[in-house]
Order: structure tokens, then C-alpha cells, then sequence
């Protein structure tokens, strides 16, 4: 038997590097091959899968614009700490059932989001995001015992099921087994891209991660000009090619929303600005919907 590694083990022994935790296996051609692996995720899609808007039927105070201005810091947070791909849209995942559960306040949304990146760095990485760090990007608006109490019951209302498929999960097997998939190596990454910003948006809450995963693939293969064909992604999913289609050209919409340039601000505002020495700027968590930076 051949055994090879092929992973970059730069710096993984230093647990100081956050390089360690980005160590990325190569393709397993067995699993590429095995139908188990899609219809697993399938079945673990449909377990955790939300039925109902939770702004409509539990939550009073959270509004829709919340979830996004906070999961946008969320990404921002997770970007910048050069997380696992895997810990935002389960951190999100996370987020989306409790709050489908339980209404909470507003003022308690942030502790949530901190709440759930802990959980999912501690479950997809190596070395976990640490509490105190999380409440400093909060500029210490949420404290340590306070994050710590709320692990406990959040882990209670997800009744300790943390392995959920997210829409990353099914990016990798869906190129694995289309044959234009490995065509272009920037299929991945604008996809898994595309992936992240859908996780900010509420217009994609119950949309099941597989048609996720197969609109922003679809939609990166257009932006690269990669001949493709819809129909071989609805084949692994049985998905309806029409529906498939829906989803894949709102992915098109919400991308040329988020990378439309910011409208330069009036003149009027600037000098009320300069002329108010007491004003002090907002601060930096969560960052402004505006400031995503695709």
C-alpha cells in the first residue's frame, strides 16, 4: 500500500501560529467516488433543516437587518482570526436554530453570535477560539462568565448536536463529481466566497446548504466563464433544475447588491461633522452592514 501526505506542515507544531489550523488535506479519490458521502450530508441536512421564519413565529425584538449586521461581524471576526472555512456558516447554523427555540432581546444577539464562534472553533478547529479574545472584539460589552453560561445553554437547547451540514460541506463534493469541476482552481474559492455572504443574508435562511451550495457554485462558474451545466449539480441533489436556477440568479443579485461602490456622502454631513468636536464614531462591533468587503 502507497501511503503519501501531501499537507503542508509549516509551522503546525507551533500552536501560536493560527498557519497550524490551515493545514488542508488534498482530494480523496475514494471518497469523491462514494455515493454514501452526498447522501449522508443529505440526511444530516434534513435533521437540522429550519421550517418555519423565526422573525415571523418566535422572535419579537430581533429584526431581520440584526441578524445580518451582526453575522456580517461574525464573518469580519472569523476572516480576521484566519478561521477554519467551516466555523462561520456553523457558528451561523448554530445561531439560526436557537433563535428559531428561544426569542431573546436584542441587547443578548452579540453574546449569542460570541457564544456559537466558540462552539464552532471549538468543534471544526484545532485550537479553539479563546473567550476572552471574543469578548474584546465585543469592546468587552460581553463578559467571559456570561459567554461560559450561555455555552451550557446553548448546548442544552441544540441538544448537544453540533454536527450539522452546512453549505461549505457540500461545496468540495459537488466539484468532486461534476466534470468541469476541477477545471478552474478559482471555482472553489469565489464559491465558498458566495457561501459566506449568503450566511449574512436572511433571504437565504430556509433555503436548504445543498441548493446553497449548488447556486454559488453555479454562480462562480458564470462569473469565470466556465461552461457548466445546472442539471449535472440538480442530478446529485435530485433537485428541481427550475428551483436550482431561482436560487442561483438571486445568489447573481445579492453579489452585484454587496459589491455595489458606497455612495460618497453629502457635503452638508461632512462639515455638520467637523463642526461637532463632542461627536465620537460608532463603534467597531458589529461593523456597519456597508462595510463588507467581498
Amino acid at each position: 500500500m502507497d501511503l503519501s501526505c501531501g499537507e503542508n506542515m509549516e509551522n503546525s507544531g507551533n500552536i501560536n501560529e493560527r498557519a497550524g489550523d490551515l493545514c488542508v488535506a488534498g482530494s480523496d479519490r475514494a471518497l469523491d467516488r462514494d455515493p454514501r458521502v452526498l447522501l449522508n450530508l443529505l440526511a444530516l441536512e434534513r435533521s437540522h433543516a429550519l421550517h418555519t421564519d423565526y422573525f415571523q413565529n418566535v422572535q419579537i425584538d430581533i429584526q431581520p437587518f440584526m441578524r445580518k449586521v451582526v453575522t456580517t461581524w461574525m464573518l469580519e471576526v472569523c476572516e480576521e482570526q484566519q478561521c477554519e472555512e467551516q466555523v462561520f456558516p456553523l457558528a451561523v447554523s448554530y445561531m439560526d436554530r436557537f433563535l428559531a427555540q428561544r426569542a431573546i432581546s436584542r441587547q443578548q444577539l452579540q453574546l449569542l453570535a460570541v457564544t456559537t464562534m466558540l462552539l464552532a472553533s471549538k468543534f471544526r478547529q484545532c485550537h479553539p477560539l479563546s473567550v476572552d479574545l471574543l469578548c474584546a472584539y465585543t469592546d468587552n460589552s460581553v463578559y467571559p462568565h456570561e459567554v461560559r453560561q450561555w455555552e451550557i445553554m446553548l448546548l442544552q437547547r441544540l441538544n448537544w448536536q453540533l454536527s450539522v451540514a452546512t453549505a461549505f460541506d457540500f461545496v468540495e463534493p459537488f466539484l468532486a463529481r461534476v466534470p468541469w469541476g476541477r477545471s478552474n482552481s478559482l471555482i472553489r474559492t469565489h464559491a465558498l466566497t458566495l457561501t459566506s455572504v449568503c450566511y449574512t443574508e436572511t433571504e437565504f435562511l430556509l433555503v436548504p446548504p445543498s441548493m446553497v451550495a449548488g447556486a454559488c457554485i453555479t454562480a462562480a462558474a458564470r462569473g469565470l466563464r466556465v461552461r457548466m451545466s445546472v442539471n449535472e449539480l440538480c442530478a446529485l441533489t435530485r433537485t428541481p433544475a427550475a428551483a436550482a436556477e431561482l436560487v442561483a440568479r438571486h445568489v447573481e443579485r445579492v453579489l452585484a447588491r454587496e459589491t455595489q461602490p458606497q455612495e460618497p456622502r453629502t457635503r452638508v454631513s461632512q462639515a455638520h461633522k467637523q463642526t461637532t468636536p463632542e461627536h465620537t464614531e460608532l463603534p467597531d462591533t458589529p461593523t456597519d452592514v456597508q462595510d463588507v468587503r467581498f
